[in-house]
């Protein structure tokens, strides 16, 4: 069974600690001991601070967004307040009825508290007024007596400490107090109220447990916010690195970005390329009806007329010409064919190729395929050459 730490800090530097069970039973405690005696194998501990360095009061602020609110509530309650409110710490609870539940405490005694635990490795899951740990009975006022103070919790996110001596209910009369004590202060803490009703309840476990009960009844509030709230360690360390990431994000976006551009640009030349070959296919082909790849279409055309013609004819006629050009053509930069024509052994071509050394290293190409190539114009224009080849056999 999981079990909770919960220590008391008192104000002669010594501490009451306790663990606890889910129903709020001690398994084992200790009185005013040095806090570096403390049990150390629970991280987390609850901790209690206590209620005479704490102002529990409330506000009524209209906005109903948190951080306005956080930002409004120093100034509401400054006229209620000794020191500056710079200066000062504000918890806020949950609001209810209208209201918001404050803790105000002196951000000196909120520092001073977070280093003597930090001194001794310990790190608080929360940072509790005593008086809140106080058990609240379903009717009027629950009285903790501890050390000749008296914890009083009045409401849910309301109470005070006060010494004994100075205790006078009268100005707000509750109809009754009740009072948690152990064995050993039983019938101390308060007699005549004045005719208020006083109900005594005793825990032989002692006053840890009542502590440790009315902790797990409610829900306090917790003093650690705002600047205090505890930091994730493995966020601050990324903290630093944000920047770090985001560029890392922003470069691997525009890379993605990059590729995906020049993925559109080849995509729209080789729909221009595969439009460039199925006119060349239309034009050699007229007969043709339906086209799907006119490259692989062209090769099987070819290639089942030249199965038709002999070996011999084949070296002469317009099939094994055109097959023959097909690859320097091809191979030729900025290559675009404007007209072809073939008539008694030779082809006509009317061509664009990049520049005149792409010309003459395609006549190069040409002619090492056996054939005739004779180059009947060149003309440089619009950074393209324009060209009128004639290629027949040799």
């Amino acid at each position: 069974m999981r079990h909770t730490l919960l220590i008391h800090l008192q104000p002669d530097n010594q501490v009451n600690w306790a663990t606890f069970d889910a129903t709020g039973s001690v398994i084992d405690s200790a009185t005013h001991v040095p806090l570096d005696t403390v049990p150390r194998q629970h991280r987390h501990p609850l901790v209690l601070i206590p209620g005479t360095d704490v102002l529990l009061t409330q506000t009524n602020i209209s906005s109903k967004q948190q951080q306005k609110i956080i930002q409004a509530v120093p100034y509401a309650l400054e006229d209620q307040l000794a020191e500056e409110v710079e200066n000062l710490h504000f918890a806020l609870g949950k609001r209810a009825q209208g209201n918001i539940p404050v803790a105000v405490i002196a951000r000196r005694q909120m520092d001073a508290y977070i280093q003597q635990l930090s001194a001794v490795g310990i790190t608080p899951a929360a940072l509790i007024p005593d008086m809140l740990a106080v058990p609240k009975p379903a009717e009027g006022w629950g009285v903790l007596y501890l050390n000749n103070i008296l914890l009083v919790r009045t409401d849910l996110h309301a109470g005070f400490a006060i010494e004994l001596d100075c205790f006078d209910p009268a100005l707000d009369a509750p109809q009754q107090i009740t009072v948690f004590s152990d064995m050993a202060n039983r019938g101390r803490a308060l007699s005549d109220l004045h005719g208020i009703a006083v109900i005594e309840k005793t825990d032989e476990q002692g006053i840890l447990a009542w502590l440790a009960q009315g902790l797990i009844e409610n829900q306090p509030l917790n003093l650690l916010q705002g600047d205090y709230r505890p930091q994730d360690k493995i966020a601050s360390l990324l903290r630093p690195w944000r920047l770090t990431a985001f560029l890392l994000l922003l470069w691997g976006g525009l890379d993605v970005g990059k590729q995906w551009i020049e993925y559109q640009q080849l995509s729209q030349q080789r729909q221009a390329l595969n439009r460039q070959i199925e006119k060349v296919f239309r034009d050699t082909f007229p007969e043709a009806r339906k086209i799907v790849n006119p490259r692989v279409q062209m090769e099987q055309r070819l290639k089942a007329l030249a199965a038709q013609q002999g070996r011999r004819a084949q070296d002469n006629n317009f099939l094994s010409i055109l097959n023959k050009i097909s690859t320097p053509l091809s191979r030729t930069p900025g290559f675009n064919l404007k007209h072809i024509d073939y008539r008694q052994g030779r082809f006509d071509l009317q061509l664009e190729v990049a520049n005149l050394q792409a010309l003459e290293n395609l006549k190069q190409g040409i002619r090492k395929k056996g054939l005739t190539v004779e180059i009947q114009s060149a003309v440089s224009r619009n950074g393209l050459v324009e060209s009128r080849l004639r290629i027949g056999s040799n």
